[in-house]
């Protein structure tokens, strides 16, 4: 692990696994945006209640990710999708999903019952936590990437659904009155399999787009290689 006084170049600080918290700049920068947003999200929300349901997830990530950091680390590129996507969260939870702008801007324009801002926040969970999740089971499973990605997309549908079960379960035992508000029906009997399938969607692109990363990733390195090789055969002529 590198010592606190030593700069770490670019690259590594967003791709190493073994930065000291006191020198992971990005992560504090992180924390730092996520907390005013949270607060600032806090502040007249829609419905309270529902604004501190729905905001419980993102402080338990939070938790977990410190608690975990001394022991098993994600890099900055996955905290920094973990973090736009708790943004997201947040901002749907302020709103309570079917109150936001966006929302009335899709009804108007689309005569919708029905916003698309929870449809968002559960495609960006499918394309944003893939490529963290995948930042873990690369370490600890020893196995071939095709069955990481398995792996990845395997694990994103199984938490959506246990997520949907929780809201259901949560919401009206918190309150049975607020239930279907928490559980953003907007009035359609299909939206908990329509959010299923934003999660599947996003989660199929994240794939696809870090197959694309690490694809090029290894080009770029083999180039590297090959720069370096010549660099060494040449003095070795001299």
């Amino acid at each position: 692990m590198p010592r606190s006084s030593e700069v770490l170049p670019r690259s590594s600080i967003w791709k190493s696994h073994q930065i000291p918290f006191a020198q992971n700049w990005p992560l504090h920068l992180f924390i730092i945006v996520f907390v005013l947003y949270w607060i600032w999200m806090a502040v007249h929300p829609v419905d309270m209640t529902d604004f501190l349901l729905e905001s419980a997830l993102p402080l338990i990530v939070t938790v977990v990710i410190a608690f975990m950091y001394k022991h098993f680390t994600f890099n900055n590129i996955s905290h920094l999708l973990i973090t736009v996507y708790l943004m997201l969260h947040l901002t749907g939870a302020h709103y309570a999903y079917k109150y936001a702008p966006l929302d009335f801007w899709y009804k108007n324009t689309f005569h919708s019952e029905h916003g698309v801002s929870d449809w968002i926040v559960h495609f960006s969970f499918g394309l944003l936590m893939v490529y963290p999740l995948q930042d873990i089971l690369i370490r600890l499973a020893k196995t071939r990437l095709i069955w990481i990605h398995a792996i990845a997309f395997t694990v994103i549908m199984a938490v959506s659904a246990i997520f949907e079960i929780m809201e259901m379960v949560v919401g009206f035992v918190a309150n049975p009155q607020l239930g279907q508000q928490y559980l953003g029906l907007q009035g359609d009997v299909l939206d908990t399999q329509k959010d299923m399938l934003m999660a599947l969607i996003g989660s199929l692109i994240g794939i696809g787009w870090v197959v694309c990363y690490r694809f090029f990733q290894r080009e770029d390195d083999k180039l590297a290689d090959d720069g370096e090789r010549h660099s060494g055969m040449r003095v070795k002529a001299r």
